[in-house]
């Protein structure tokens, strides 16, 4: 399929051209070794301990993938290294404050609840209605990208490094302003747990961003437990000085890391969104092929299609099998229909609550009904994509769901 990304801002392309002008798309200007990376993180921060070493094969690989596969233009090599950059820097002084606050280690995070889903499939609107609990620590933007020192309550909606993520993460939306309706990043919003997994350098978040696939096939293989220990211990710093009664997260990646997530958090709960998988592969293809041609001019949509729709399959199949085979916590994790939850917000709150026993307060109460009210006049226009336009077979990809959308009562959208 013919795909034809959304315009970039004129400047994105001046900034490229003066790349293409020297030959190198600007790897001689902007560079993505590994000990020169490394080196400044060191320089800047006056750290040198970066922890343990498990980090640095993830970090290796994903800069060769960079290098190699990418085929970065100059904004691209400049989003990369800042990006890896701030990892870096933040990573130093997680370890230091680690080191010198070891007490922080020691209070332990209890039953955590977790959403996730497949991507599009209401994730994100639902953890924003949780995070209007008062009682609900949800981690912002902010706190992930600069983790250190610890977010206290008095500051905790003034604190500098809100302006200094949303410049960050705004960047996107002025590269290519379609990229709002897509999907909405600022400094002070709850967002993903791969901005938390970053700084281990294995994240989703990178297989958004850039061309990588050696990176993506190696990251697929290996052992996350330590990413989810890693995980952990920024969540007991971040409530050091700031806490809730329990930590509300959310990623779609925990979906297909649910054992290692309730090994690492045994008491955790989990919400898991259900939609038609194959209402939602356009929208998802097509924000990640926008999210690519900020780094890149060579964006391969028909591959992009082609493993949303396979992973798509594998991903719900591995959890029927984890479930059935007694590998999770069945009792702990409750399921959530797209339909459901957007038809009736609030009374899918109210009866996740109830499962969990939990109170809705009257303050979360009203905070839900204004959320909902102000849903619609705040939303950035639409992305919605027709399935047709995939190039996909509907009777193919529709047999491919099936099993999973009879188990769950998930309704066709196409």
């Amino acid at each position: 399929m013919s795909w034809t990304p959304p315009p970039r801002e004129p400047w994105v392309d001046r900034l490229n051209a003066v790349g293409a002008n020297l030959g190198d798309a600007g790897a001689s200007i902007v560079s993505l070794d590994d000990d020169l990376l490394t080196a400044a993180a060191v320089a800047n921060t006056g750290l040198d301990d970066f922890g343990d070493d498990w980090w640095r094969e993830p970090f290796s690989v994903l800069l060769g993938s960079l290098r190699d596969e990418a085929n970065l233009t100059l904004a691209g090599r400049l989003l990369a290294r800042g990006e890896i950059q701030r990892l870096l820097q933040s990573r130093l002084a997680l370890v230091d404050a680690w080191k010198h606050q070891p007490e922080v280690l020691e209070v332990p995070v209890r039953a955590p609840l977790f959403v996730t889903g497949l991507g599009r499939s209401g994730t994100t609107w639902l953890h924003e209605l949780l995070s209007q609990d008062p009682a609900n620590r949800v981690p912002m933007l902010w706190e992930m990208m600069y983790p250190v020192p610890a977010p206290e309550t008095t500051t905790y909606f003034t604190d500098p490094r809100i302006r200094s993520a949303d410049l960050e993460i705004t960047l996107m939306d002025a590269m290519i302003p379609a990229f709002t309706a897509m999907h909405e990043n600022r400094g002070n919003l709850p967002s993903e747990c791969i901005f938390i997994f970053a700084h281990q350098f294995v994240t989703d978040m990178f297989l958004g961003e850039f061309n990588c696939p050696s990176y993506a096939i190696w990251q697929s293989g290996i052992d996350k437990a330590p990413l989810y220990d890693f995980h952990r211990k920024v969540l007991q710093l971040l409530q050091s000085r700031h806490a809730g009664d329990r930590w509300v997260l959310k990623a779609p990646s925990h979906l297909s890391q649910l054992p290692t997530l309730f090994s690492t958090y045994p008491d955790a709960r989990v919400v898991i969104t259900h939609r038609d998988p194959l209402k939602v592969i356009g929208s998802l293809a097509n924000m990640m092929a926008t999210l690519l041609s900020m780094r890149s001019d060579e964006v391969d949509y028909d591959t992009i299609i082609q493993l949303i729709a396979f992973g798509s399959g594998m991903q719900l199949d591995e959890i029927s099998t984890e479930i059935d085979g007694g590998n999770l916590p069945g009792d702990q994790i409750t399921n959530v229909l797209y339909k459901d939850l957007v038809a009736d917000p609030i009374g899918c709150v109210h009866r996740l609550y109830d499962g969990w026993r939990l109170e809705v307060s009257p303050q979360f109460e009203i905070a839900l009904e204004r959320c909902v009210a102000e849903r619609a006049v705040q939303r950035h226009g639409s992305h919605e994509y027709r399935f047709e336009d995939t190039g996909l077979d509907l009777a193919t990809e529709r047999t491919r769901v099936a099993e999973y959308q009879e188990r769950y009562q998930v309704p066709s959208e196409v």
